[in-house]
């Protein structure tokens, strides 16, 4: 195998900037970071560029001189530098001594109609933790991709990332900046829209079909207009109401967090899949 190169001034600087998310977005590039996610990485084959590690960790930890060895046996390009060089490349406070620069691609919407038969569209979810979640739970559930509407946090930014624990690589992902047209293309091509609200037909009694997809509003506002008018069904999770409990208006909890509200939804969305 290769020995690994040491990294220059000039790729730790185009590593540096994919900490910002313009130029994730104009190099079409992301960060993998830490030893868990860059394992479920090379594991899936993901599109990777290089890996980084530090020095210290690959000499010191066993299970970053392994990712090491893994990367060179799949061609991955593998650099060694100090602790001191890593740390400002990592969106991270606190390094795990190695990282991976990986293709970050999104598809276009239409792309989303042949590549899955089950997609999740995430409208308007703004925090980067829920949006990440919910590529996780779409990927466990066997979503085939996700869509990701105007408002929705970045699908590559480092906390969607983290959160996602892997997700990215088993989904097709899309964005769109015209969620109707998105929608209505799916539509077109024989998607029944099924949407999350807080009032419709329970999830319990749900029927849905196949192809299919489901959209997420955002906590603060729920679905869309776009989303409200094209969706041919809005599925909800009603509260319990226990005998002698309070009613609805007097509960201490006021919604379920989107996250939450997804990862139930997709298990009865895609369980009759199975």
């Amino acid at each position: 195998m290769p020995l690994p190169q040491r990294l220059s001034n000039r790729k730790a600087k185009a590593i540096r900037k994919l900490t910002r998310r313009k130029h994730r977005r104009r190099q079409e590039r992301t960060l993998v970071e830490g030893v868990r996610a860059v394992e479920a990485a090379l594991e899936a084959e993901a599109p990777l560029a290089s890996l980084v590690a530090s020095e210290e960790a690959r000499a010191e930890d066993a299970r970053v001189a392994a990712l090491a060895r893994q990367a060179e046996a799949q061609a991955v390009p593998c650099y060694t530098t100090t602790p001191e060089t890593l740390a400002p490349l990592s969106a991270v406070a606190s390094s795990q001594g190695v990282l991976a620069v990986a293709e970050a691609s999104v598809a276009a919407p239409e792309a989303l109609a042949e590549a899955a038969q089950a997609v999740l569209v995430l409208d308007g979810v703004q925090d980067p933790g829920n949006a990440g979640t919910a590529l996780r739970t779409a990927a466990w559930f066997g979503a085939g991709g996700v869509l990701a509407g105007p408002g929705t946090a970045g699908l590559y930014g480092p906390k969607t990332m983290r959160a996602a624990m892997g997700a990215h690589w088993g989904l097709a992902l899309a964005r769109t900046p015209d969620l109707a047209e998105a929608l209505g293309g799916l539509r077109r091509a024989g998607f029944t829209l099924y949407g999350a609200d807080l009032t419709g037909t329970p999830a319990c009694a749900w029927q849905p079909r196949t192809p299919s997809a489901l959209v997420l509003g955002s906590e603060a506002h729920g679905l869309s207009a776009p989303a409200m008018d094209l969706v041919g069904e809005r599925v909800a999770l009603p509260a319990a109401s226990p005998a002698g409990g309070p009613a609805r208006g007097e509960r201490a909890v006021e919604s379920l967090n989107v996250a939450v509200a997804g990862g139930v939804l997709l298990y009865e969305w895609l369980r009759r899949e199975g």
